[in-house]
């Protein structure tokens, strides 16, 4: 029969980077009973599961986070979500941030550094723009073609460890009365009382009167909606990263080192980002890169994606990545290289997807490869929708 598990005001599906902020602020900014439910991380390599059938794109100790971006949207969410790291690694007594500053590189005179530049000038970002031969100086490790620029962000830019900000917010929501339980929802039905029952796969059961939607990739392979003819409009691509080792004796050398965003302007096969070395799991440091959507296949079904997060084998995109790191950091001579994977989630309109899709269910999902640096406030965002039908924030409804 399974177990009652309790009932809540609002329950929030989904506990990764976008869901867990969503929980510590619902949590914060009201005093009605809030619940967060999603599972823990896998324990073990995920090539060796057979039965689990969710992930998360969270798995992972470094992403990018940066002000400057050519869209607004983006770079107005990121720009309220940087300085509450702050706050929030203080609160958890958890250390995720590292502001490494950001470095964009691309051809010049394409528009891309002109849309930046209009998008840092009027949120009064602070910026230097780089010639090639600046370039070259500030980054020696870089080897970056003569036609390209750069467009630099020495502060509130770097990267984050998205797996410790998830567990951080997850730890003050809970400090703020916000219920967590670690299982995997299968379905959301509604009763005749109009309170929403949701089922997990263990067959434990909630109740609760709102519910939040912020399940990313899984969305559409579960029985969350209330309306099964209804789908929502979003595709699924694969995502390709490479960690290459840092050997000791680099790593000095490579102390100021940036996060990096590059664009061919010629040829998108080797666009991609680069992140500064970072500590893993394993006690060796990584330069990891991954590519722009270029090349990425979409995933069409349920069994795709979890074959996709369970085969961390190479594939067609490591040889681009490792190539272009080599093209790019013609003098870094690295250790072991290692693949991974996940999904990224993608919308119409290249935002976030949020809005109530049937009376007490919100959807908070699509992060378009975007939504790590920026998750705090698109949690901040989740929460007001959820609490009132009333849209007051300053980006139009529109953009989501």
């Amino acid at each position: 029969m399974g177990t009652d598990l309790g009932s809540f005001d609002i329950t929030i599906i989904g506990a990764g980077c976008i869901g867990s902020a969503c929980a510590r602020h619902l949590s914060q900014l009201c005093e009605k009973k809030i619940c967060l439910i999603g599972p823990d991380e896998p324990d073990h390599p995920r090539s060796q599961d057979t039965e689990r059938s969710v992930y998360g794109a969270h798995y992972d100790a470094g992403r990018i986070t940066r002000i400057l971006d050519p869209d607004l949207v983006w770079a107005k969410l990121a720009q309220r979500s940087i300085p509450r790291y702050v706050d929030v690694e203080e609160k958890s007594n958890m250390q995720f941030y590292t502001p490494s500053g950001y470095l964009g590189v691309v051809e010049e005179g394409t528009s891309y550094i002109d849309k930046v530049k209009e998008c840092a000038k009027l949120l009064q970002v602070e910026f230097e723009l780089l010639d090639h031969q600046q370039l070259k100086s500030k980054f020696p490790y870089f080897s970056f073609p003569p036609s390209c620029v750069g467009i630099y962000q020495p502060s509130q830019g770097g990267y984050i460890n998205i797996r410790q900000h998830v567990i951080a917010q997850m730890m003050i929501a809970q400090k703020q009365g916000c219920t967590l339980i670690k299982e995997i929802v299968d379905r959301v039905d509604r009763d005749d009382r109009g309170q929403f029952k949701i089922v997990t796969e263990k067959g434990n059961y909630l109740y609760s009167g709102k519910v939040i939607l912020a399940t990313g990739a899984f969305t559409p392979f579960k029985k969350l909606l209330p309306d099964p003819q209804k789908q929502l409009d979003i595709e699924l691509m694969k995502e390709t990263v490479v960690k290459l080792q840092v050997k000791d004796k680099d790593l000095q050398d490579m102390k100021s080192m940036p996060a990096v965003i590059y664009f061919t302007g010629k040829d998108a096969r080797y666009d991609c980002y680069i992140l500064p070395p970072i500590r893993y799991d394993d006690g060796k440091f990584y330069i990891k890169i991954g590519h722009g959507l270029t090349g990425s296949d979409k995933l069409d079904d349920h069994q795709q994606v979890i074959e996709w997060y369970r085969n961390v084998e190479s594939d067609n995109l490591v040889e681009v990545l490792v190539k272009t790191i080599s093209r790019l950091m013609p003098t870094f001579e690295y250790g072991s290289v290692v693949t991974d994977h996940c999904v990224s989630t993608h919308t119409p309109s290249n935002h976030v997807m949020i809005g109530e899709v049937n009376e007490g269910v919100t959807v908070l999902t699509g992060g378009c490869s975007h939504a790590a640096k920026s998750a705090d406030e698109i949690g901040h965002l989740g929460a007001l929708t959820a609490l009132s039908n009333d849209w007051s924030y300053d980006i139009p409804k529109s953009e989501f």
